[in-house]
Parts: structure tokens; C-alpha cells; sequence
């Protein structure tokens, strides 16, 4: 049953909420503000109903209590009020509230609005889970790790970042089908989940590549326990998977792990990322199934298993052998540049054709959107781009509200289809939210012309 806590002055408003409601929700009812944090420290409802006008603390100093708290603040509120004036509606709205009940209610009235929300933010819950959740493994994604660090962690002095990658993953594959490799996926992701401490974030980043962070105050902050994880990860990796695969197998699965620190190596998820992956490829150049700190490294020269350069058979292994995910590659906005002018230097003298297309998100009236409104429209906007193009395109984020995307062997009518697409299937994510996503592309031939 869900919970719902509400908050009025009024004893009599009180009562006739809790007769409306009690037979359908769990209630919790409070007199003032302050109690209501009083039990917000104990319990996270699922929602809360605030009265506007109230003694000591009123709604809107209550709601600004709540939204600057990281565990509250995804709380849907619903504000009531004997205030009839479209102001005070409008204020509420523009402050987070989901909806606004004008004060004395009817009780079917209350009951539908209060069932709408709920649902509205159940299917929120929905999508922000898809966008943040890696399908297969149920570990959280590349786009929440990257959001965790320059966001929401972006103050802290230190973290460690651990990037681990799967030794003869495509073999598996090849010798007992995707099934098979599915379940070794998940098999490696239960293990990293058993060894990651309770503050430390299991990330999927794409095929057989996978994260760890650990944050300011983990164990795996200190270079010493690190090591420590690092050596048991791949001990229990090794052991769990090869004894799936069974005494028959010619070949041994094994993880190779790079290992970048904050501050000394990075101070965002880029710049980390970048690092681990220098000292990941440094153990794959160096027999596999090890860990490396990028701040060890004295060369960046590519070298094999027995100290010399590769050939081109390994070398074209090494490339191939980190996995992507399906459909467009995303990259950061520094990569998406590069490829775009490598894609214009082939257009120069080829006959195909590639767009660039910009995909901006304003509100209703073709304004700026609103701060706490960004995060959800570009989180829509980007899985509306996922969900629609192809493998051989580019995408990044090129600002607060803005996504770019190169749409390789594609004419500029196709390219109109396709941003079209995408445009409608960002309305139908977002349903009733009153935000517009507007398009502009171009030919890249052109550009360079």
C-alpha cells in the first residue's frame, strides 16, 4: 500500500483527507512543517500533500526543504490551498509541485488527482531506471556513472575509478553462442556486485567492459585496498566463469582491470575514464588478467605479451575486442568532433551523404527551459535518440539541453524522417510534460564545401 503524508494546520482538513484517502493509502498526517521532516528523517513516503498557508514554516519553504534534499527530492508533491487565484497554482507548479487541489475538495476529485500523480510518478521511476540501467545485468549504465561523477560527486577531492574488461569474452561467444555470453555477463556483473562496498557504484559501460567507483570515504579510495579488490575480482571473476564454462574449454576467461585515481589522474569522468583505459590497455599489452594504476605508467608505447610491437593480427584483436553497445555510438563532445571532421574529409571526395542534426528542447512558448525541468527533458530527449538511431551514427551531448548527431549515409529528406522520429518519440515519452523539441540539419558536404 502506499504511503502518503500530509501536512495541514487545520485538524478539521486533516481528518476529512484521512477519511477520503485511509481506505485506499497507508496515512501519516502532521499538523506543521517541522514535523513533517521529523518523519521524513525516519520514513521516504511516497508522496506528500502540503497545505500552502501555514504557521512557522508555510508549503513553499517546506517544498524548498525537501527539493535541496538529494533523498527527498524525487518526492512527488501535491499542494492544497484555499488560495483560488491562479498566482498561487501557478507558483506551485513552477516550484515542483505535480499538482494543485483547491481547498474544500471533493472527495473523488482528491482521490482521481491523488491516483494521477502516483502514476505520473511510477512511470517517471519507469524511465529514469531505463535511462540509468543496463538492460542485462540490472547494473547501473555509463551515462549514470558519468552523471555521478561530474555531478552529483563533483565536489569531492578523491575517488578511485576502476575499469574492468573481459579476456577471450569473444570467444565465448564464437564457441558456446550469445546465450552463453549473456549469462557469463551476468555471472561477472553478481561478482563485481558481491566485492563493491555499499558506497561504491557497479557500472555496465557496454559489451564486456564494465566499472567501479568508489567515492570519497570507500575503501577502495586507498591504494592499498584497491589492490586488495582488484586482486580478489579477478580471482573470483576467473573461478566463477571458467567453472560455467566447464573443464572442456580450451581457452581461459580471465579480467583485466585499469585502475585512475582523483585528483592525481582526472578530475571528471572524462579525464578518469581516459586514464583507466590507458593503464586497461597497458595490461592487455602485457599478458591479460592483471591491474595496472595509470600512474605507474613510465610509457605510453604499444607493446605485446613478449615486449615487442604488435603485429597487425593483434593488433586488429586489441581494437575489436572491447565490446560497444547496440545502436548509435556515443561519445563526449571532444571524440564527436574529431569524427566529425573525419566524416567530412571522407565526404570531400565520396558520393555518400551525411547530416548533422542539432536537437534543442525549449518549453511550451519556445522559451528557455526551466533548471529543474533540464535534467529530465534531456534524459528523455537521449533515450528517445537511442531508441532511434542506428549503429553506424554518432551522438553527444553539446549542451544543457542540446544533443548533435551525425547521421553517416543518410540524405537530407532521410535525415528529416529520422529527426522527425525522433522528435515524436520524445513527445510520447514525455506525455503531458509541456516541453517542445525542435530540430535543425544540414548536409556536412555542404559545410565543407
Amino acid at each position: 500500500m502506499k504511503h502518503i503524508l500530509i501536512v495541514d494546520d487545520m485538524a478539521v482538513n486533516l481528518e476529512r483527507a484521512i477519511e477520503v484517502l485511509k481506505d485506499s493509502y497507508e496515512i501519516t498526517a502532521v499538523r506543521s512543517g517541522r514535523q513533517a521532516l521529523v518523519i521524513l528523517r525516519e520514513k521516504i513516503p511516497d508522496m506528500i500533500i502540503i497545505d500552502i498557508n501555514m504557521p512557522d514554516m508555510n508549503g513553499y519553504e517546506l517544498m524548498a526543504v525537501i527539493r535541496e534534499n538529494t533523498r527527498l527530492k524525487d518526492i512527488p508533491v501535491v499542494f492544497i490551498s484555499v488560495e483560488t487565484d491562479q498566482e498561487s497554482e501557478i507558483e506551485a507548479l513552477k516550484i515542483g509541485a505535480m499538482d494543485f487541489i483547491k481547498k474544500p475538495f471533493e472527495p473523488e476529485v482528491m482521490r482521481s488527482r491523488i491516483d494521477r500523480v502516483l502514476q505520473m510518478a511510477e512511470q517517471k521511476k519507469e524511465l529514469q531506471s531505463f535511462a540509468w540501467q543496463d538492460g542485462l545485468t540490472n547494473l547501473y549504465n555509463r551515462r549514470y556513472l558519468e552523471r555521478l561523477i561530474n555531478y552529483i560527486n563533483k565536489d569531492e577531492k578523491k575517488c578511485s575509478f576502476m575499469l574492468l574488461d573481459l579476456d577471450n569474452f569473444k570467444q565465448v561467444n564464437d564457441n558456446f553462442g550469445h546465450l552463453m555470453g549473456d549469462e557469463v555477463l551476468i555471472r561477472f556483473a553478481d561478482v563485481l556486485k558481491e566485492k563493491a562496498g555499499p558506497k561504491d557504484s557497479v557500472c555496465r559501460l557496454g559489451g564486456d567492459e564494465f566499472a567501479v567507483y568508489f567515492p570519497e570515504g570507500s575503501a577502495g579510495c586507498d591504494r592499498s585496498q584497491i589492490q586488495v579488490i582488484a586482486r580478489k575480482l579477478m580471482e573470483d571473476a576467473a573461478f566463477e566463469i571458467n567453472d560455467m564454462l566447464g573443464n572442456t574449454c580450451n581457452f581461459r576467461v580471465s579480467a583485466s582491470i585499469g585502475i585512475a585515481q582523483k585528483p592525481k589522474d582526472g578530475g571528471n569522468f572524462s579525464e578518469l575514464f581516459a586514464a583507466a583505459d590507458k593503464a586497461l590497455y597497458f595490461v592487455k599489452q602485457n599478458g591479460k588478467g592483471g591491474y595496472h594504476f595509470h600512474s605507474d605508467m613510465k610509457t605510453e608505447k604499444s607493446i605485446s605479451e613478449n615486449g615487442s610491437l604488435p603485429n597487425l593480427i593483434q593488433l586488429s584483436r586489441q581494437l575489436y575486442e572491447t565490446g560497444v553497445e547496440r545502436g548509435v555510438y556515443q561519445v563526449e563532445y571532444a571524440g564527436f568532433k574529431k569524427i566529425y571532421n573525419f566524416v567530412a574529409r571522407c565526404l570531400e571526395r565520396g558520393k555518400q551523404n551525411a547530416q548533422l542534426v542539432l536537437f534543442s528542447i525549449c518549453d511550451a512558448d519556445g522559451g528557455s527551459l526551466a533548471r529543474y525541468k533540464e535534467a529530465k527533458g534531456i534524459e528523455t530527449l537521449e533515450l528517445a535518440i537511442i531508441r532511434s538511431l542506428r549503429r553506424g551514427d554518432v551522438a553527444t551531448r553539446c549542451g544543457d539541453v542540446q544533443y548533435a548527431a551525425i547521421l553517416n549515409n543518410t540524405s537530407f529528406e532521410e535525415g528529416e524522417m529520422v529527426a522527425a522520429r525522433i522528435q515524436k518519440k520524445f513527445n510520447k515519452l514525455l506525455k503531458d510534460d509541456p516541453m517542445v523539441l525542435t530540430y535543425e540539419i544540414q548536409s556536412i558536404e555542404n559545410i565543407t564545401e
